[in-house]
């Protein structure tokens, strides 16, 4: 069949996640085709997850607060 498996986009801008985090889940279409002679219902499913980019953080680790054990 044809259709998309798998779609990724960005979107940037101010709150630009604030304006898209409530359309998450599971979004549902609902047709009849022009073809379909019994009136059947077809219905397609896409599922959206909205997520924030995360901000690059610099981490340090002081050498003194490990601890490593080897057995």
């Amino acid at each position: 069949m044809g259709g998309y498996k798998e779609v990724i986009a960005s979107v940037q801008g101010d709150e630009a996640y604030s304006h898209f985090k409530h359309e998450s889940g599971v979004h549902r279409v609902q047709r009849i085709p022009q073809t379909e002679s019994g009136g059947r219902i077809h219905t397609s499913t896409a599922t959206v997850a909205v997520l924030p980019e995360a901000e690059e953080v610099d981490v340090s680790i002081d050498a003194a607060d490990l601890e490593i054990e080897t057995y």
